[in-house]
């Protein structure tokens, strides 16, 4: 994945949020659904699409949902540590550009879900990962309305 050059700052965020079309929204969506079915490496691709589509400065918010999918990818398939831990780190930082929310996810929630994550697999042994239910992963997290 390249670098981020530049963030847009919040202003710019939320002038360009409405420019965001139904199929990319129709696609974050869709990510969610793999992300909350475990399909933690599926979700990725997904977004990955809508990440390389988008040429503007807020490809980092897809970069960062990227990010945290990686990671968990690592926890539930691969069961690597240092993965977990280099995912969920990168893309919280990229998500913390754009808190509280963007794109109706609630990123304030997503960022305590990974920050907590991180923490209970730090130190941890593959073995602990592999044996870390499915189901106790943090859901997909969405804005309230």
């Amino acid at each position: 994945m390249a670098v981020i050059q530049s963030v847009p700052t919040r202003e710019q965020q939320l002038e360009l949020e409405p420019s965001i079309d139904e199929a990319t929204r129709a696609e974050l969506r869709r990510g969610a659904t793999l992300f909350d079915a475990g399909e933690f490496w599926e979700a990725h691709e997904v977004w990955e699409a809508i990440w390389q589509a988008e040429a503007r400065p807020i490809r980092s918010f897809y970069q960062g949902l990227i990010q945290i999918a990686a990671g968990y990818h690592h926890w539930a398939v691969k069961h690597r540590p240092k993965g977990v831990q280099l995912g969920i780190a990168k893309g919280v930082e990229k998500l913390t550009w754009y808190r509280p929310a963007y794109l109706d996810v609630d990123l304030d929630a997503m960022i305590a879900d990974a920050e907590q994550m991180a923490a209970q697999a730090e130190g941890r042994e593959a073995d602990w990962l592999a044996s870390f239910p499915r189901d106790a992963f943090p859901a997909f997290r969405w804005r309230s309305h």
